[in-house]
Formats: structure tokens, sequence, C-alpha cells
């Protein structure tokens, strides 16, 4: 089964994703295969070099709470090194579980002009408070899809123009739109792309976030200013 398990992912093209990990001293990916548990895993490592798999310490990781995703064999991991005891790991990212839609939920926000009042005291709206109430509380979908290969792709609902629109009396968030994904230093790196006058895609702005938590069906990602929590979607929905 280990042979069978790891041989079959040996001979696939190692993403871009991967091949920027490598250059973290204390960062590497691997392929877990049979044997790994809760307390160790063994892996091969990627680029693979012809060498047997190797085995880390994940004891004290998992009892820490930084194993993030559930390893099974095949699947490909980040793995950050114990900056102290190479023979253990510090955190353990199961990418192929970061792989698929994740999405949350946000409610629109008034809209501020100045001199007016409205109905809800915080401003004037030409418009009866139990409809402002009802379009306060309309709900949108924000999210992503996380794809091999570093592509992100946007999920979520489709803007309503009429919601959109500027005498509309309230306003969403503006969505990040993100195209790029990398595990780097053990943190997600998110990346909103433009194309130029080649149709090349060129970097805009780049999101670091923490992850805090990832199951089956959730994920909860902390940035800088804010912590968002998501569910998983199906793709085809």
């Amino acid at each position: 089964m280990l042979v069978v398990a790891c041989s079959q992912q040996q001979k696939s093209t190692i993403s871009k994703r991967q091949a920027a990990a490598t250059t973290d001293e204390d960062t590497f990916y691997g392929l877990v295969c049979e044997g790994s548990n809760d307390t160790i895993v063994i892996f091969l490592q990627e680029p693979y070099d012809g060498s047997n798999p190797d085995t880390l310490d994940i004891l004290e990781a998992s009892k820490a709470q930084q194993v993030f995703g559930s390893l099974r064999i095949g699947d490909r991991i980040a793995i950050i090194r114990d900056s102290f005891d190479t023979k253990k790991a510090a955190r353990i990212i199961v990418t192929q579980d970061l792989l698929g839609q994740w999405c949350y939920k946000v409610k629109p926000t008034l809209k501020r002009r100045a001199g007016e009042y409205n109905p809800l005291g915080e401003g004037s709206m030409d418009i009866e408070a139990d409809s402002l109430r009802k379009l306060l509380e309309e709900e949108r979908e924000y999210g992503f899809v996380l794809k091999i290969d570093s592509v992100v792709l946007p999920a979520g609902t489709r803007p309503n123009t009429t919601a959109d629109s500027e005498e509309s009396p309230v306003e969403y968030p503006k969505a990040k739109r993100y195209r790029q994904w990398l595990i780097h230093n053990g943190l997600l790196l998110l990346t909103e792309t433009t194309l130029d006058s080649l149709g090349n895609n060129v970097p805009l702005s780049t999101d670091t976030a923490e992850l805090v938590m990832l199951s089956a069906d959730s994920l909860v990602l902390r940035f800088p200013d804010k912590e968002q929590s998501y569910y998983r979607k199906a793709e085809n929905n």
C-alpha cells in the first residue's frame, strides 16, 4: 500500500505552490504515507529525490492543535519543522483539505448621507423603516474556491444591481477577488491580481492569514485585522 499510494503521487508535476514553499528553510512539502497517525507522520518529501519515506514526531504539534486537517495516505501536506528539533514538526497543514469552496455571509450597512435623518436613527433615507430593515437583513455570500496549482476562483452571491445602485440606501463591503494562493512559513497567502496589457496576471495585493481551524466543513482564518469563519460549500452549487 505504501508503494502504490506514494509512487502514484511521485510522478505528478510539482505545483507552483510547492516549488515556492521549498524556499522556506523550516517549511517543506510531503506526501502522507501509510503508518501516519496522531503522533507521527510518515511522508515522502517533494520534490521527490528517490529517497525513502521519512518520519517526523507530531505529538506535541497535535497536542497544541497545530495539525490542520486529517492525515490520509497520499494527501499532500505542508510541514513546518520545529526550529529546535528537526525530528519534530511544529505545524502540519493538510493542503488537500484546503481545496474546495469556502464561503461566509455578510450583511449590508446603511449609507451615510450628511445632513439627513433616517427612521433608524443613523441618518436619513427616503424609504420606510420596515423596508429599510428588510434591506439590512438581506445577506450575501462571499467566498473563494481554492484549487490545485495555486489557483483561486471567486465564489458567492452575484451582485444585485438594484442593491448596488447609487440610489440604494444600503451598501455591501467590497468583496476580495483572490486569484492565487500559497502556503508560506505556515501561513496562507491570498493574492489579488489584475491583467496587464499583455493579458498576464499581475499581483495587486496579498493578504496573510493564520490558520486557526481546518475541518471537513469549517475553516477559520486569522487576518491581521479580523478573524473570519468559513463553511464548505459544494462547488456545483
